[in-house]
Formats: structure tokens, C-alpha cells, sequence
């Protein structure tokens, strides 16, 4: 009898114990499913705001050239060779990395060209007067390109001529790419590959657009442009952690299997006692492994082997834990740079834009001072652009450093123009604090003589001026520009 009762127990435990490692390996494909899912909409995602990121870097640059009177006047109407030379091609490709360079007037006349990829020009202006931001494939070359028409500073002027700046996507633009997103691209076109690692080459992807293959997720990102699929990057990013999902979880239930055939053949009755309960206990786990709920407490007791699962468990939550940790890290580091300007290192005009409308949805009084420097253009037209580029630095960090108070903020909204953001202020404290900064930047050297800097502004206060963002920006923009208008008819403006 004790013999049957040792064979029944015995073939009842490894049977348990093969159901157990059925219900184990079934909840790893649902685990591994769901999180290479996640992993690649996460990698996609990453590189889509990479994408969108490198598309708002040239249209910066190109907004700030295009709605320059200048670039009309002397780029467009004069032709003028030296100053294209110097404000255009070849400085604009050797300060910026832009291959694709070009000024061409509405009737097709090249104004200048360099030495550009050649490409239908008639396809990359818009035809709406503002601008146009995409891809295009140039035999075997994809080309990500921004385009603009011509204007004066005030955008009342139209010079009937147009700007397209654009950079090759290249092994080179990739290994950047590669470096920021940490995983390696592959970008085939119809006519030719190129891969940041010589030994991968286009991914073998699903419908769903991404796959898992030796330890890397695989992600597909097709680029559209007028329903067609020009060219498509193929993501490779290795995950670690699903790498060793997979590994753990075979090597803990075939382990499992193996102990409780063992233990068994020593002591069936203290088998069942010190492994079914445990076992149990670690199937609830991996339901809420299932459900996507890591931080749990693994308290099993049992014995070494399965207090070992546990903690391969625990280690896998943990990397688990760690990895989306980093991405939302990054997804910070990601939103922080989007809302700071390149040049200066201060706010852009879309934190501005974010922050103001925060503030009118929270219905908080403050001001808004729109300004813009005075003889900035000649520092441009004199000195140079990286002159002009080292000023609005030098004059971004003067207003950082005299507006410390945590409810004053400074951004750049453009050009060479700023806003100050006062929170708590009407426009009789804003204009307080404003003129205090007026007067005391005439006390400031910022070229050593060479050329006076000052600058012109405007006030708009909520809710007394108006209830929108454009409403007060509008309002600000206006009064800047009496002010301006005001400094030159008294002789106080030379050069804007």
C-alpha cells in the first residue's frame, strides 16, 4: 500500500508539476506578446518624435531665413552674389549640414543652387504661400526638406520667390540617430540600403508592423508621402530584459519539473506540503505578471530551488521596472528638449505657448511683454550671423539672470525677439519691471561700442487685455511695433 500510495503521489506530483510549467510557458507567450508590443510601440514612437524633431530643427532654420527682408531684397531682387555667399549657400550648408539649398523664384528661374541634389523644385514649394515640410526620394537618396516663400520681416511682403533648405538621410545621419534613440536603423529605398551595422539588413516584420527575432525588437516605419511609400527605416533595438524573460522562464520550469520528480522519489507527502502551496502562490504571480502588475511582493516559502524562481521573478520585474523607468526618463529628457530653444538655452516659443494657455486655463492674472531688439539687423549685416547668433546668447542669459523670481519667465519667440511672461503682475507693475530692465540694459556693453544695442516692446496684460494668447499677442506685437515707430520718428532707431 505504502508503494501505491508513493506511485500515485509521485505521478500526481509531476503531473501537477507538467501542468503547472503548461500554465507557466502559456502565460510567457501572453507576457512576451505584450511586452514586445509595448517595447516596439515605444521604439516607434522614440523615433517618430526623432523624426518630427529633425523636421522642426530645418523648418526653424528655414523660418528664420525665409521671413528675413534682406534674403528678399538682396537674395531675391539683387542677386547680390556676395551677400547669397555669405548669408546663404555656402554658409547655410557649412554651419547647418544642409545638403539641399536652394532660392528659385515662382517662375522657376534657379536663383541659387549650389551643389544640391537635383530634384523637381515645382514638387517641394508650396502652393498655399506658407510652408511645406516632408520627404523626397532623389534617385537613391531620401531627402527630409522643409519649404517657404520668401517674406519681409513683417511677413507683409511677399517676394514672389521661394527657400528650400533639406539634408540626405545618410549612414551618417542614421549613426547619430542610432546613438540618440539606441537601436540600430536600417533605411532601404527602392534603388539602394543604408544600415548603421553591416550585418542587418531589412527586418522581418508582421502585419502588425514589428516583430521579435534573436533577442532585438524589429520595427517597421514606413514614410508616406501622398499615399505612396517612398522609402521605409527598419528599427532593431536588442531588449535584455525579454531576452531573459524567455531564458528564465524555461530554465525555472523545466528546474521545476526536474526538483519535483526528485523530491518526490525522497518524500512525496513533504513534496506536496512545501511545493504545491508555493507553486500556487507563484501561478498567482504570473497572473499579475499577465495583467502588467510588476511591483508585487514575492513572499514564497518553500524550498531553495523555488525561493530561486521567485527571485528570478523578482529580477524580472525589477529590469522590468528599470526599463520603463529609463523610457519615461527619456520621454522627459525628450519633452525638456522640445521646449528649450538651441541657441540661447532658454524657453522656445512653444513652452511659451503652452505655458500661457496653462496659465489663462487656470485664470491667473499675468502679463505678457512681447519685445524685439533694436539694431539686431546690423550686427547681422556687419559683424555676421555668428556674431548676431553669440548677441542673442549673450542677451538671453542678461534676462535669465536679472528675472530670478520664479514667476517671471523668459523665452525666445523668434528672430530676435522675446517674451517675458509675469505672473501675478497687471500692466502697471509689468511696465514697472520692464522699464527697470530697459534702463538698465543701456548700461550694458555687449559689443564694446561697436554697435548700441537696445530693444522695443509691447505690453498685453489677462484678463484685462484680452482672453486669448493671441488675443494679448496680438495686442503686444501692436504696441512693440508704435513703440519702434515712435523710436524713429524721434531718431532713436537706426536699424532694426
Amino acid at each position: 500500500m505504502k508503494r501505491k500510495i508513493f506511485i500515485i503521489l509521485t505521478i500526481t506530483l509531476v503531473v501537477f508539476s507538467l501542468f503547472i510549467g503548461y500554465i507557466i510557458y502559456s502565460n510567457l507567450e501572453i507576457i512576451l506578446k505584450d511586452s514586445i508590443t509595448a517595447r516596439a510601440n515605444s521604439t516607434k514612437d522614440g523615433f517618430s518624435y526623432l523624426i518630427a524633431q529633425e523636421k522642426a530643427k530645418i523648418l526653424n532654420t528655414l523660418t528664420d531665413y525665409a521671413n528675413w527682408t534682406d534674403m528678399g531684397e538682396k537674395g531675391v531682387k539683387e542677386q547680390d552674389k556676395g551677400w547669397i555667399k555669405e548669408n546663404l549657400e555656402p554658409w547655410i550648408r557649412r554651419n547647418f549640414g544642409y545638403e539641399l539649398v536652394i532660392l528659385v523664384k515662382s517662375n522657376g528661374e534657379i536663383i541659387s543652387k549650389g551643389t544640391s541634389p537635383k530634384v523637381p523644385i515645382e514638387e517641394l514649394i508650396p502652393t498655399d504661400g506658407t510652408t511645406k515640410s516632408g520627404f523626397y526620394l532623389s534617385d537613391d537618396k531620401l531627402i527630409m526638406f522643409s519649404s517657404s516663400g520668401v517674406f519681409s520681416n513683417s511677413g507683409e511682403t511677399f517676394y514672389d520667390a521661394y527657400l528650400i533648405l533639406g539634408k540626405v538621410i545618410d549612414e551618417k545621419v542614421l549613426a547619430n540617430w542610432k546613438n540618440i534613440i539606441q537601436a540600430d536603423i536600417v533605411l532601404s529605398t527602392p534603388d539602394r540600403t543604408y544600415s548603421t551595422n553591416p550585418n542587418i539588413k531589412e527586418a522581418r516584420v508582421g502585419s502588425e508592423g514589428y516583430g521579435y527575432q534573436r533577442g532585438y525588437i524589429t520595427v517597421k516605419v514606413p514614410i508616406i508621402e501622398k499615399g505612396m511609400e517612398l522609402a521605409s527605416f527598419y528599427l532593431y533595438k536588442y531588449d535584455y530584459a525579454l531576452h531573459n524573460i524567455y531564458k528564465t522562464f524555461l530554465i525555472s520550469t523545466f528546474l521545476s519539473i526536474f526538483l519535483a520528480f526528485l523530491v518526490a522519489v525522497i518524500l512525496a507527502r513533504f513534496f506536496i506540503m512545501r511545493i504545491f502551496v508555493p507553486l500556487d502562490n507563484l501561478k498567482k504571480c504570473v497572473e499579475a505578471f499577465k495583467e502588467g502588475r510588476y511591483k508585487i511582493k514575492m513572499d514564497i516559502k518553500g524550498d531553495e530551488e523555488i525561493k530561486g524562481l521567485a527571485r528570478s521573478f523578482t529580477e524580472m520585474a525589477s529590469r522590468i521596472i528599470e526599463r520603463e523607468s529609463a523610457l519615461e526618463i527619456a520621454k522627459l529628457q525628450a519633452q525638456e528638449i522640445s521646449y528649450t530653444d538651441e541657441l540661447t538655452s532658454i524657453p522656445n516659443r512653444r513652452y511659451m505657448e503652452e505655458y500661457v494657455t496653462q496659465l489663462i486655463n487656470s485664470d491667473k492674472e499675468f502679463s505678457m511683454v512681447f519685445l524685439d531688439l533694436d539694431g539686431f539687423k546690423k550686427v547681422n549685416d556687419i559683424l555676421g550671423h555668428q556674431r548676431g547668433d553669440e548677441l542673442l546668447h549673450n542677451i538671453a542669459k542678461w534676462f535669465k539672470k536679472n528675472l530670478r523670481e520664479e514667476d517671471m519667465v523668459v523665452s525666445r519667440y523668434g528672430g530676435d525677439e522675446f517674451c517675458l511672461i509675469f505672473v501675478g503682475a497687471d500692466r502697471e507693475k509689468a511696465e514697472r519691471i520692464v522699464q527697470r530692465l530697459y534702463n538698465k540694459f543701456h548700461e550694458e556693453d555687449f559689443f564694446n561700442e561697436e554697435i548700441p544695442i537696445s530693444f522695443s516692446y509691447g505690453i498685453a496684460s489677462y484678463p484685462s487685455d484680452g482672453l486669448t494668447m493671441y488675443e494679448l499677442l496680438n495686442l503686444a506685437d501692436k504696441k512693440m511695433y508704435q513703440m519702434k515707430k515712435s523710436k524713429a520718428q524721434f531718431g532713436e532707431l537706426d536699424g532694426a
